[in-house]
């Protein structure tokens, strides 16, 4: 009888080995398989967050020359009806509308031009063919207070239009406009998590 050569050995003994070298085959590939989906789930986080902050930027940026744009329109139309009511009253000085009440802002939608005699004229219903300025979408309706007209000589007071926000965009976008503001026009407080924008178009020394 002959000896069974080394490449004829047991063949149990070599089924045993081939598989366990495929074993070995296949933990390396599920392990590559899982090392990529990990990579894979931290490029999308990356990227989803990167583009998160490109339309947060986008947002901030529109946003401020909306409120902007807005804010300039109100103050046309506005100084439009004072220069007519100073005119009609012969003084030719600038009197401001006044608001519905005494005691509270008026929404800009109810904001009226007294027309003496005649009936007032809405500011912002359309009939002068400026219509209402809606802010950004999760803005406060902008409101004007008048205590110009109605105040003591001596006191402070000031006419101005107004909105707030209680979002960190809105917000950023309420203290971009007050930044670049030319000058003391435009003032920015927060209380309580609100922001809100005071935008002058009369001011007397000492009004806040």
């Amino acid at each position: 009888m002959f000896a069974r050569s080394a490449k004829h050995a047991d063949p149990v003994r070599r089924l045993r080995r081939f598989g366990r070298n495929r074993a070995a085959a296949r933990g390396f590939i599920m392990g590559y398989i899982l090392f990529a989906l990990t990579v894979l789930g931290i490029v999308v986080a990356v990227l989803s967050r990167i583009n998160e902050a490109e339309a947060e930027t986008k947002w901030v940026a529109d946003g401020t020359v909306r409120v902007r744009e807005n804010l300039q329109n109100i103050r046309v139309q506005v100084m439009t009806c004072s220069a007519l009511m100073g005119a009609e009253e012969g003084s030719g000085e600038i009197v401001f509308p006044p608001q519905v009440s005494t005691s509270t802002p008026t929404p800009l939608q109810d904001l009226e031009c007294p027309q003496g005699t005649l009936p007032p004229v809405m500011l912002f219903d359309g009939s002068a063919g400026v219509f209402l300025p809606s802010p950004p979408q999760g803005f406060a309706p902008y409101r004007y207070t008048n205590t110009y007209d109605t105040a003591p000589a001596s006191s402070p007071a000031a006419v101005y239009v107004e909105t707030s926000s209680s979002s960190p965009s809105g917000a950023a976008v309420l203290n971009r406009i007050a930044r670049s503001a030319s000058g003391p026009d435009t003032v920015v407080t927060t209380a309580n998590g609100v922001t809100t924008l005071r935008y002058y178009l009369a001011k007397r020394e000492g009004a806040s």
